[in-house]
């Protein structure tokens, strides 16, 4: 049954939601009075026309109502928007997707576009709808949050480097010169009362686990291994100090061709995969953590997976903070400045896997 073009008409450009259809045959059948406003082309010049994709991009290319026309799969429509598209969550068979457009309004702009089928009462494919919706100035204000959460993380972390080698230099050679004096007092005054040199063991073994503390902190503030060897040394570090200090089995493996990668985002990762560990030891009661590592050329994908006893997981990953879940928020955040994706699998009695896959 062919689509009743006057109804779907007065629907279409009576919505504020700029919005063009196409049929069967890729020919362009309505432009709406929002749509015109959002390309500035009228619709006289671009109805009837094959396609419409030189007004998005400049040369003729599938646009993405074209490729749902075409019923095109999953792995050809990624091709064409490589990691910008999703399947819709609300619409069956339907994709919506991001991108920045440079040829609209001169200086560009960012769309949101949602393309889904027409479908007629024979169940046959009548054609495809696409809607877009400006959010160039959303992302203006998106980059400018991402530029001051940056500046903030890399201010933390120079607060940090700056505190542990203040630590370093001073408290900890204070402690260990302690330490060295009280060991070669022992050594050279051996006739002292035996209540004296309880004492004094007593005195070195405090110090002793006082700068183990400090070096353990120092280690934490600012791991000198992620400086000078990269990521995945300061992992396996991390994983075995927490074997070692805190008695959960801790493995970590690694996929993939091992690399070094951007000093931040060595960093960054390193500090996602430290506050799951520190989740895991205050929280989950849990007995083993694996930590996976995977190279997988274009991204990393770090999982850590206790087998604790697992939470309960909010609906509105943005109500984190009223829960007091600040760590799992500022995972969220690092992880958000590097452009990737958090992904959390929980349950009471189930244990936590947490993956995080970032674009390298």
């Amino acid at each position: 049954m062919p689509l009743n073009l006057k109804i779907l008409e007065k629907i279409i450009d009576g919505s504020a939601v700029p919005a063009f259809v196409i049929n069967q045959d890729h020919i362009v059948t309505h432009w709406n009075t929002a749509m015109e406003a959002l390309s500035g082309i009228k619709r006289e010049k671009i109805i009837g026309k094959d396609s419409c994709s030189e007004v998005f991009y400049g040369y003729k290319r599938p646009t993405m109502a074209d490729l749902i026309v075409n019923r095109a799969s999953p792995e050809e429509i990624e091709k064409h928007y490589q990691g910008k598209c999703r399947v819709s969550p609300l619409i069956d068979g339907a994709y919506e997707a991001e991108d920045f457009f440079p040829g609209l309004n001169n200086s560009g702009k960012w769309l949101h576009f949602t393309a889904s089928p027409l479908i007629g009462d024979d169940g046959e494919m009548m054609g495809a709808i696409e809607t877009l919706e400006d959010i160039t100035e959303l992302k203006g204000l998106e980059n400018d949050l991402r530029y001051f959460l940056q500046q903030t993380t890399r201010a933390h972390e120079e607060e940090r480097k700056y505190i542990a080698r203040e630590l370093h230099d001073d408290i900890a050679q204070i402690l260990g010169a302690l330490y060295r004096r009280l060991d070669n007092t022992m050594r050279t005054n051996q006739g002292l009362d035996t209540s004296i040199v309880t004492d004094l063991n007593e005195m070195q073994g405090q110090i002793g686990d006082g700068l183990k503390s400090i070096q353990r902190f120092i280690k934490d503030l600012r791991p000198s291994l992620l400086d000078h060897l990269g990521l995945m040394p300061a992992l396996r570090s991390l994983a075995n100090s927490l074997e070692e200090t805190d008695g959960i089995v801790a493995k970590l493996t690694v996929t993939g061709e091992e690399k070094r990668l951007d000093a931040d985002v060595e960093l960054s990762l390193f500090r996602i995969v430290q506050e799951a560990l520190n989740n895991v030891k205050k929280h989950a009661e849990a007995s083993e953590v694996k930590v996976t590592a995977a190279f997988n050329g274009r991204e990393i994908e770090l999982n850590i997976r206790d087998n604790g006893k697992g939470f309960t997981l909010p609906k509105n990953m943005d109500s984190l903070p009223r829960k007091s879940m600040l760590g799992l928020m500022g995972i969220r955040e690092r992880v958000w400045l590097l452009g990737g994706t958090l992904e959390i699998d929980t349950a009471p009695g189930k244990g936590t896997s947490l993956t995080v896959t970032v674009p390298v």
